[in-house]
């Protein structure tokens, strides 16, 4: 069979709003909202580029289903440079949970060479330049909320030529922060008999099977601190039975974790010093530094690092500092904040950790989020706050205190 090579990407999240990062100054906060839009015109550079012989995009092109214009105008504008070439790059899309089809909006019109799939599982075929037949499965949520288990209405592969499917989903063994849209298991993918699943949904990169390959190239652009690394999209590569892949960074801006040794840090000072080294170092990117050790700083120096005042010098310090690199967090590798009641900070969180056990979230929260020093450490308004807080915080429990 004659060998084709495609682009996958999936949860582009355009229009991201960045909500945690509002602290952020002004110039560098922009810059991170333009971020998804950055690495998309990357991922479209790559296309042409590479002279590819379609792209496919598995889901959540945009962030929210009330999509913008200015979100969509910029969508058609970088597709209509796949036609750049002497032939145009086709571009096949699915609709996820976040961009869904029923989402009040007004849309606009794309280019006749990007092929959207409608809410049931349809067939979309492509031959491409050098004359390889290519029929492309998928299917677009038509509202938010997709539970059912479509997969048993994809058909079977039959007849000559590659199969490829889009599914945006989860699979059912998959431990993760999202909820399981669309669920399937290896077994039933496998089963439909296709030549590569091109999968969207799950933001960190894996691969879940070989022979036939089952992927999710992750997001392409980090939108917060869990997101730490490069992302991107795959660039396949197909010839009989045989896959090849490569891993194609296209982030604006990589969110990662930076170590700093506490280890014969004897003063703030000292490690202050060491931080700006550590930070020099970084690329552009958003850091939270991991800070490892036992060191020897006193109890004052401990209580400026915990109140917040060392991130507040790092930043200070970075403030005026050209670029998008920020220090967004500071952490331990070893849990070191010691909660004392005789501390405001302190009663704030024995009073939410009370609360929380007696299920009153709504209550334990409204004061919590108001306090400065969870801006600063990054904390987000969702059902991972207690287990984030009680990381963070190394907090007892009643009988501890």
């Amino acid at each position: 069979m004659k060998k084709i090579r495609f682009l996958h990407a999936a949860d582009l999240h355009l229009d991201s709003p960045f909500k945690g990062l509002k602290n952020l100054p002004a110039a560098r906060f922009k810059h991170i909202q333009g971020s998804t839009f950055a690495s998309f015109e990357r991922l479209i550079d790559e296309a042409l580029k590479r002279e590819v012989d379609f792209v496919l995009i598995s889901g959540d092109l945009f962030d929210e289903e009330d999509r913008s214009i200015r979100a969509q105008a910029r969508l058609v504008q970088q597709f209509e440079r796949l036609k750049e070439k002497e032939k145009e790059i086709p571009v096949f899309i699915i609709h996820g949970n976040h961009d869904h089809l029923g989402g009040f909006r007004v849309q606009l019109d794309m280019p006749p060479h990007v092929h959207i799939f409608s809410e049931r599982p349809e067939w979309k075929q492509v031959r491409t330049k050098d004359g390889a037949d290519v029929s492309i499965a998928g299917f677009s949520y038509g509202s938010r909320h997709i539970h059912e288990r479509v997969i048993t209405e994809y058909p079977k592969a039959e007849g000559g030529g590659y199969r490829i499917a889009l599914l945006h989903g989860s699979e059912g063994s998959i431990e993760a922060d999202h909820e399981p849209y669309a669920p399937f298991t290896i077994k039933e993918l496998l089963d439909k008999g296709y030549d590569y699943w091109a999968l969207g949904h799950i933001h960190k990169r894996q691969i879940l099977h070989q022979d036939p390959y089952i992927v999710y190239p992750g997001n392409i652009q980090g939108r917060h601190r869990k997101e730490t690394g490069p992302k991107g999209c795959y660039e396949v590569e197909l010839e009989g039975d045989r896959t090849e892949l490569t891993f194609i960074p296209v982030q604006e801006v990589e969110w990662i974790q930076k170590s700093v040794s506490l280890d014969g840090v004897t003063r703030f000072g000292e490690l202050y010093n060491r931080i700006r080294e550590a930070v020099d170092s970084c690329g552009e990117d958003m850091i939270e530094l991991r800070l490892e050790g036992k060191g020897s700083l006193g109890e004052e120096e401990w209580r400026r690092i915990q109140n917040g005042e060392l991130l507040d010098t790092i930043q200070s310090a970075m403030e005026d500092e050209q670029g998008i690199k920020w220090v967004h967090r500071v952490s331990f590798a070893e849990e070191k904040w010691v909660l004392d009641e005789r501390d405001p900070f302190s009663q704030i969180m024995f009073e939410m950790l009370d609360e929380l056990e007696q299920g009153d979230w709504a209550s334990s929260l409204s004061e919590l989020m108001d306090h400065p020093l969870i801006y600063r450490h990054g904390l987000q308004v969702d059902q991972e706050v207690f287990h984030d807080v009680r990381k963070l915080l190394g907090t007892p429990g009643k009988e501890g205190r």
